[in-house]
């Protein structure tokens, strides 16, 4: 399945990308490298991030951050992809993860002073976990994020199908794995970034 949003980043209809290969649209240098990938996670549990070029039908291409993980058994693999507009502002992984941490300890504190009846901001933090799993490569587990968040699973379940209604995280269509969706990690890494801009 080809998500509309990737679509629209490769200037491409639908028809053109489903059953298509990944080698009729990646740059000829990164294709060795995507190939390794993909081998590689036969034998790996966790999802696997790399950075690669697309080709647009204008003789242009894109760069994008994918992160790669495993479906199922039978070796099925979604994708997330990630993109920034030339002239968006950039950060350090590191940097973003840090203040990824903050934000979430914040989110704590916050309704542990005040009370979680008025304050709790729950999908904020299930983002935040998200994000949180996919910068440490490792993956986010139902149960993981519950206990995180300190919300029982069935709550949890309740939260992702309404973020997932908005595009923010996959649909967890019997998976696991939980990931953001490429909208939600354009606007937890957005938050992020405006959380490391100095004031005016």
């Amino acid at each position: 399945m080809a998500d509309s949003n990737f679509c629209r980043l490769l200037q491409r209809p639908q028809s053109e990308l489903i059953g298509a290969s990944y080698r009729s649209i990646t740059v000829a240098e990164d294709i060795e490298k995507s190939a390794e990938m993909i081998a590689g996670l036969l034998d790996k549990a966790g999802p696997t991030r790399l950075r690669k070029r697309y080709w647009r039908p204008d003789g242009t291409n894109v760069e994008v951050d994918l992160l790669v993980s495993r479906f199922d058994a039978a070796g099925h693999l979604v994708s997330t992809l990630s993109w920034r507009d030339e002239d968006a502002p950039r950060d350090t992984p590191l940097r973003m993860w840090k203040a990824a941490l903050r934000l979430k300890h914040l989110y704590s504190l916050k309704m542990e002073e005040f009370g979680r009846e008025l304050f709790g901001d729950f999908p904020g933090l299930i983002l935040l976990d998200l994000y949180l799993a996919e910068a440490e490569g490792r993956l986010a587990s139902l149960e993981e994020v519950a206990g995180s968040a300190g919300l029982s699973v069935e709550s949890v379940q309740r939260w992702l199908r309404v973020l997932a209604q908005r595009r923010l995280v996959h649909p967890l269509d019997g998976s696991a794995t939980l990931q953001l969706g490429h909208d939600g990690l354009s606007k937890i890494e957005r938050l992020l970034t405006a959380a490391l801009q100095p004031l005016e």
